[in-house]
């Protein structure tokens, strides 16, 4: 999608999105730390935007009011969703949710063995684990990434599908479906080894948090590198999930009913992140600086 129009936030736009919507042109307003976008299918449609906008405020151009709103289209909901700009992001919330039915929300523990890192079977009310090595000697690479789909809760998936849309979609958008994979295995990979080496052979763990949180470092040290690439994302998203990171180490969520948190894959997957956003940000800023 193409970046139309930054304007402010109190601009009524109801009026001019009825306008572009009358004559075809499709678009959406989102909002970013205060401010609001218009994002355009093509650059055309963005240079057609741009013109309209500049009559309206000028006072060439005249609108008529945008009919008010009578509820909810729930239809209209489903298809303003934007699956073909993102088909990544959406390709991992589908698979997630997916593997938390046919895991009946990480409580069918024999269909959550064949997504844990380490192999264990189930028998008589038992769990007998196997070793890592093991699993790689028998082909189950898999097992590498795939504890990044597990979830134990309703809860635990849909915070991290809303976080992973926050950030995900945020670099789709900005840089293609192809950099958000390879950033969502690599910081997947690294953050599971990092929680087996913290937990042992004896644990199951599982969850998006420790990519969600490779996909936040990526967007603080990249923007810190290379001040013209913008995320827009407000600082308090950074300071809500760094707190959450913190107070996970002291075990009181725990204690309190929300059970044991991977902390080590969160840890993990945000120095990941912060690496890969450290490397991209040097290399693309300075392709930028030589064009």
């Amino acid at each position: 999608m193409h970046r139309a129009l930054e304007i402010g936030g109190t601009v009524d736009l109801s009026d001019l999105s009825f306008f572009l919507y009358s004559r075809g042109i499709p678009h959406k307003i989102t909002e970013e730390s205060g401010q609001q976008v218009i994002w355009t299918a093509s650059e055309e449609h963005s240079r057609v935007v741009v013109s309209i906008y500049e009559q309206w405020q000028s006072g060439e151009l005249k609108l008529a009011s945008a009919p008010p709103r009578v509820g909810v289209n729930a239809g209209q909901i489903f298809r303003n969703i934007p699956w073909k700009q993102l088909p990544i992001t959406f390709l991992f919330i589908v698979a997630c949710v997916l593997v938390g039915i046919i895991t009946q929300m990480g409580t069918d523990w024999q269909t959550i063995s064949w997504f844990s890192f380490v192999p264990f079977q189930v028998g008589q009310g038992y769990l007998y684990f196997g070793s890592l090595t093991m699993g790689l000697e028998q082909g189950e690479y898999w097992r590498l990434i795939t504890p990044i789909f597990l979830h134990f809760g309703i809860s635990h998936l849909a915070f991290n599908m809303l976080t992973l849309y926050i950030f995900g979609s945020r670099l789709e958008v900005r840089q293609g479906g192809l950099h958000l994979l390879g950033i969502i295995v690599f910081t997947g990979f690294l953050s599971n080894v990092a929680q087996f080496f913290w937990g042992g052979d004896n644990t199951i763990f599982g969850g998006f948090s420790g990519v969600v949180y490779g996909l936040m470092g990526y967007c603080m040290v990249r923007e810190k590198i290379d001040s013209a690439w913008r995320f827009g994302l407000p600082p308090l998203y950074y300071g809500l999930m760094l707190g959450w990171l913190v107070i996970g180490y002291t075990g009181i969520l725990g204690s309190i009913g929300f059970g044991n948190m991977a902390n080590a894959a969160h840890t993990g997957g945000l120095v990941a992140g912060g690496l890969l956003g450290l490397v991209a940000g040097f290399l693309f800023k300075s392709k930028e600086h030589q064009a």
